[in-house]
C-alpha cells in the first residue's frame, strides 16, 4: 500500500518490463542487449498472428523497441517546491510510437494490468503528467482486477517523492472519482494539500479519511500534522497522541514520537515532558529539550 506520511514540514528513465509467463520471451533479452532491430524483426513476425496472446505480446515488444536506444534526451524538470533537476528521458516521437503500441495492446487485453502500468510508467518518466491523468481515468474505467485502487497509488506516491505535487493531486482526483470511499485516496489528497500549504483543504480530506478508517495511524498522524500547521494545538496534540497509540509499526512509532517531542517542546512549551519523550525515542544528539529542562 502506497501512503504519504507527513514526517516533516514540507520540505532516470528505464525500460518497460513485462511478466512473460509462457509467452515468447526472446525479445526481452534482445532489447536489454541493445539489439533493437533484431527485436523489431522478431516481434513484427507476430503482428499478423491470429493468436491474441501472441499479438498482444507483439505490441508490448514493439513498444519497448520504440524506446530502444532512444533515451538520450536530457531535460530540466521543474517541481512544485521551486526547484528542479536534470533528468534523462526518451525522444518524444519514440514515446508516441510506444504509447500507440500499448494502446493497441490494451484494446486486445484490457485486463492485463502490466500494460496499464507500463503505459502510466512511460508517461511519468516522460513528464507527460496531463496524459497520465487521461490514461489513469481510462485504466480505472477498464481494468476490473482485484487490485483496485492499490494498483494505481504507487504513481501518486512516486510523483510526491519527485515533488510533483500538483501532478500527484490530479491523479488522486481521478482515483477519488472511481474509488470515492477509499481512505487511502482521501488521506493522500489531504497530505498533498498540506504540502501545497492548503491547510484547510488538507484538513477537510483528512477528516473524511479518519472517519472512514478511524484506526488507521497514518491518516491520524497526518491530521495531527495538519492541525499543527494550522496552529490548532489542542486538536494537533489529540490526533498526534491517537496516531501514536494506534501505530503497531515500532520503527515508525519511535520516529514519530521523536517528532512529537519537538511539538511538545516548542508548541506546548513543556520541556520536561519533551525531554522524557526524546530520551525514549530520539538519538542522543537530538534531545534539545533535555538541556532546557535541566
Amino acid at each position: 500500500m502506497s501512503r504519504v506520511s507527513l514526517l516533516f514540514l514540507a520540505a532516470s528513465a528505464v525500460c518497460l518490463c513485462w511478466a512473460q509467463d509462457s509467452k515468447p520471451a526472446n525479445w526481452q533479452s534482445l532489447v536489454k542487449g541493445g539489439k533493437c532491430e533484431q527485436a523489431r524483426s522478431l516481434c513484427t513476425t507476430w503482428v499478423t498472428s491470429k493468436d491474441t496472446a501472441k499479438l498482444v505480446e507483439a505490441h508490448k515488444c514493439l513498444a519497448n523497441v520504440a524506446l530502444c536506444g532512444n533515451e538520450s534526451v536530457v531535460t530540466l524538470q521543474a517541481n512544485d517546491q521551486g526547484g528542479g533537476e536534470l533528468s534523462g528521458t526518451y525522444r518524444s516521437d519514440a514515446v508516441d510510437d510506444a504509447i500507440a503500441h500499448l494502446d493497441q495492446a490494451l484494446k486486445l487485453a484490457p485486463q492485463d494490468l502490466s500494460i496499464h502500468q507500463g503505459r502510466l510508467h512511460l508517461l511519468e518518466v516522460s513528464f507527460r503528467y496531463s496524459d497520465m491523468v487521461k490514461a489513469l481515468d481510462e485504466s480505472c474505467s477498464v481494468y476490473k482486477g482485484p487490485e483496485g485502487v492499490q494498483a494505481w497509488l504507487d504513481y501518486t506516491s512516486e510523483l510526491f517523492e519527485d515533488k510533483q505535487f500538483r501532478a500527484s493531486l490530479a491523479l488522486l482526483d481521478v482515483l477519488n472519482k472511481h474509488y470515492p470511499n477509499s481512505h487511502d485516496v482521501l488521506g493522500n489528497i489531504g497530505a498533498m494539500h498540506l504540502v501545497l500549504r492548503e491547510d484547510e483543504q488538507g484538513i477537510a480530506y483528512l477528516r473524511m479519511a479518519v472517519d472512514l478508517a478511524p484506526k488507521d495511524p497514518i491518516d491520524a498522524w497526518n491530521l495531527g500534522r495538519a492541525y499543527d500547521y494550522a496552529e490548532r494545538l489542542e486538536l494537533a496534540d489529540q490526533w498526534y497522541q491517537r496516531a501514536l497509540t494506534l501505530d503497531s509499526d515500532s520503527a515508525r512509532r519511535q520516529q514519530n514520537n521523536c517528532i512529537y517531542s519537538s511539538f511538545v517542546e516548542k508548541k506546548l512549551h513543556d520541556p520536561k515532558r519533551a525531554c522524557e519523550l526524546q530520551r525514549a525515542s530520539c538519538s542522543t544528539d537530538a534531545q534539545p529539550a533535555c538541556s532546557v529542562s535541566k
